[in-house]
């Protein structure tokens, strides 16, 4: 019961994450309806279906989880390399930096957009892939994923009008806690 809740969770955060990348929008203040959901699985679906026959694999996943660490390992390079000259100095290496995990505001907002918004294959990583291969064929089809989301989208809307309300997603948060034994 404990993995279902976990994974549905983690596809409600998949389903609602293209609206924490647009700036100064504050998602939990947001109604977050039925069918912006099943567009949103539609989109990053066809992101992770590189080969585009329909399915997204492990393989896919793991191809793309590799493209963007190659991606974030040349942005590293751009941030150090200070004045652009395709070396990094032993000054622009020791050079003071914000450390890891300390962006703040527009800039994590900056970052994670350029991500798209998105965790590892946009979502459709570990846990969550198992829980949306709903035939256990090692591989999911649009149908599946977003039938995954909807179930999770189902259970946050209480009051079953098609629209998830600031304070559904709060109520669904604080019983998500009190489960965890917080």
């Amino acid at each position: 019961m404990k993995k279902i809740f976990f994974a549905g969770a983690a596809l409600a955060v998949l389903a609602s994450m293209p609206a924490t990348a647009q700036p100064g929008r504050d998602r939990s203040a947001q109604p977050q309806t039925r069918s912006a959901v099943q567009a949103r699985v539609q989109a990053h679906f066809a992101q992770a279906d590189s080969n585009r026959d329909g399915f997204v694999t492990q393989d896919e996943i793991r191809a793309r989880a590799e493209d963007r660490r190659g991606e974030r390992r040349d942005q590293s390079f751009d941030r150090l390399d200070t004045n652009r000259d395709g070396m990094i100095s032993r000054a622009e290496f020791d050079a003071p930096r914000a450390p890891a995990g300390t962006l703040r505001g527009e800039r994590r907002g900056q970052r994670f957009a350029a991500r798209g918004g998105r965790g590892t294959a946009g979502g459709f990583g570990g846990r969550v892939f198992a829980m949306m291969d709903l035939d256990r064929d090692g591989r999911v089809a649009l149908a599946e994923a977003q039938s995954a989301a909807l179930r999770r989208f189902d259970k946050v809307d209480s009051n079953r009008d098609g629209t998830i309300s600031p304070d559904e997603r709060q109520a669904a948060q604080a019983a998500m806690q009190e489960r965890r034994g917080r």
